[in-house]
């Protein structure tokens, strides 16, 4: 071997064969670490999207339980106004009787102080004639029973308008009330919707497929659970409900009550709104059974106290389906089909929706007499 050659270290087979293992033993560790991690991230995401759709759904939830406070405040508060107009009314009725009471007492005593500044009449009181003398104490008595009739009416005029003045500052105070609450479900649904819009731009991107699965499977969850529940009539759902034995016919007007509520699928869904634009829901039900010469009261509430109660069984197109304790929470009309058309939040507006699954089981049904 040369001087110059360079030599190099030989590396013993067994040094070759721990370093082989050593990679191949990495190599391996590496394939079974790596779709444990993308199962666990997947894993974090299918989670993440079930918290979303949890505050998804518990906000959804609170809307509804906003709007129906508000729909509620609102026709309370209609109900007040018009308290108010008959008390300022009556109030003013009253205000003018007390004028006109004074304005009486004032002309009787002119009278009064004319007839005695020497007049034919006020002599006749004093004449020494016999025959002068009963009409001198037929005129007395008269003269003091008017007075007193005056003053009389003039008292009752004025405790009565003070009773009316304590009404209109009563109902007024009452409206200012439900003026109040109405702010404050506005305040509350205007926190809402900025949580929404925070939780609609979380969603976008890899976690809105997920939550959209998460949703759909949720929806088709209570679907089943509602038809389970159902005593086999056409809503599906709610079929616990009882309903009444001969229920009156179906509503007249229903199919066009429907086809008017239909045409406005897309509209915004808006507190307090009745139409022709926008609605919130027993606005869109009053504003269709209104085209067709129906009246109803513009509150969920009120249609449902004056609606006959039927059953799930008994439903026909045009009954009312109601939500909530006394109806308070929602109203939609039911089209038939396990279908209904209803304004039901501002993430929808108007739009038509299965009976069954689209929220929670119905508390009512009623039929417009």
């Amino acid at each position: 071997m040369s001087a110059t050659t360079e030599t190099r270290p030989r590396r013993s087979p067994s040094r070759r064969i721990l370093a082989l293992v050593i990679v191949v033993t990495a190599l391996a560790g590496l394939a079974t670490t790596m779709p444990g991690a993308g199962a666990d991230a997947i894993a974090d995401k299918q989670a993440e999207a079930r918290q979303i759709a949890d505050k998804m759904a518990a906000l959804q939830s609170r809307l509804m339980d906003v709007n129906a406070q508000y729909e509620q405040a609102n026709y309370e508060l209609h109900l007040a106004e018009q308290k108010v107009a008959d008390a300022k009314a009556l109030a003013e009725r009253t205000a003018a009787e007390v004028e006109r009471r004074q304005a009486d007492l004032r002309d009787f005593a002119i009278n009064a102080y004319q007839s005695g500044d020497g007049t034919a009449t006020f002599d006749a009181l004093f004449t020494s004639d016999p025959s002068a003398g009963a009409e001198k104490v037929s005129y007395l008595d008269h003269l003091s029973g008017s007075k007193q009739d005056l003053i009389d009416a003039y008292k009752g005029a004025k405790v009565q308008a003070q009773e009316d003045a304590a009404r209109l500052a009563g109902v007024q105070a009452e409206a200012q009330a439900k003026a109040d609450v109405i702010e404050q479900a506005r305040s509350a649904a205007a926190r809402a919707a900025a949580e929404q819009e925070a939780l609609n731009a979380k969603v976008q991107g890899e976690l809105a497929s997920l939550v959209a699965a998460e949703n759909a499977r949720r929806a088709a969850e209570a679907q089943r659970a509602a038809e389970a529940a159902s005593n086999g009539g056409g809503g599906g759902g709610g079929g616990g409900i009882t309903g009444v034995r001969n229920p009156p016919p179906p509503t007249p007007g229903a199919g066009g009550a429907i086809a008017q509520a239909v045409s406005q699928v897309g509209a915004p869904y808006v507190w307090g709104a009745a139409g022709p634009n926008a609605y919130d829901c027993s606005g869109l039900v009053m504003w269709a059974y209104g085209r067709v010469g129906v009246s109803l009261p513009h509150y969920s509430g009120a249609m449902y106290a004056m609606t006959t109660r039927i059953s799930a069984s008994q439903l026909q197109p045009g009954d009312l389906v109601f939500w909530g304790a006394g109806g308070s929470e929602h109203v939609a009309i039911y089209m038939g089909g396990n279908q209904l058309v209803h304004a039901f939040g501002a993430q929808r507006g108007v739009a038509v929706t299965n009976l069954a699954g689209w929220w929670k089981p119905p508390s009512g049904y009623g039929r417009i007499g």
